[in-house]
């Protein structure tokens, strides 16, 4: 099979070139980490949501659903949103059962970008061994897309799809992979068991660590804490049956 690595949102390719493909979608710090929180803690759905302007429109058209509006601009909560973009935020308690329009900066504009491919997960570090798993199972071709941040090449998302192709080789899969994918391995390899040291390093964690969201990086970190496959079908985010 075949695995290639996008490191940005704007090197995910055209509909036309992921048709056939598998892909996975990447925003460790934070939109895919806090989309696989929401979901493994009950929320119904989340809906990848471009602008604030959007979110609010859907959630007016459509009072009878109760959507809970999520994401953030620059890192922060957005004016008149429920919850910013801390996966801590999407307890049980508040999310179990509601359905969720998400916009962030980075992550949503590249899960709407990856659409095109026959299939498209939502991966992070929490569920990067399971999703490596699926792969090995379905042996298709995948496309590994980072968002990255502002358009800008990132180590968490970098050292994520890395970990995902160590553990495709771990699973047995025969995988070749382009340059960014070799790099994305050795990256995982040079930090796995320290990824802590490395969301922290990356340019995005000492952003949020100015901010005071420490913990955030510390909970994005974790590898392999859970074994969801999100899924983004029919314009959201779900856990397929």
């Amino acid at each position: 099979m075949r695995v290639d690595v996008y490191p940005t949102v704007l090197n995910i390719p055209p509909a036309e070139d992921l048709a056939g493909r598998v892909a996975v979608v990447i925003d460790v710090l934070r939109a895919t980490t806090t989309i696989c929180t929401a979901l493994a803690n009950g929320a119904d759905t989340v809906v990848p949501i471009l602008t604030p302007e959007e979110a609010f429109q859907v959630a007016a058209d459509n009072p009878d659903r109760m959507f809970l509006l999520g994401g953030e601009r620059k890192a922060v909560l957005i004016p008149g949103f429920n919850y910013g973009n801390s996966p801590l935020e999407y307890t049980e308690a508040r999310v179990k059962g509601r359905p969720i329009l998400f916009t962030t900066t980075n992550g949503t504009r590249a899960i709407r970008r990856a659409a095109g491919a026959d299939r498209v997960y939502i991966a992070c570090l929490l569920n990067a061994p399971a999703v490596a798993r699926e792969l090995a199972r379905l042996e298709q071709d995948v496309a590994i897309c980072c968002a990255g941040t502002h358009d800008q090449f990132s180590l968490e998302d970098t050292a994520c799809a890395g970990a995902i192709l160590h553990f495709l080789a771990a699973a047995g899969a025969p995988v070749e992979t382009n340059d960014m994918g070799v790099v994305a391995r050795d990256l995982f390899r040079e930090y796995d068991g320290r990824l802590g040291d490395l969301v922290h390093l990356s340019e995005h964690g000492q952003r949020l660590a100015k901010l005071g969201l420490q913990e955030d990086l510390l909970f994005c970190a974790q590898l392999g804490r859970l074994t969801i496959l999100p899924v983004f079908t029919e314009g959201q985010v779900v856990l397929p049956d």
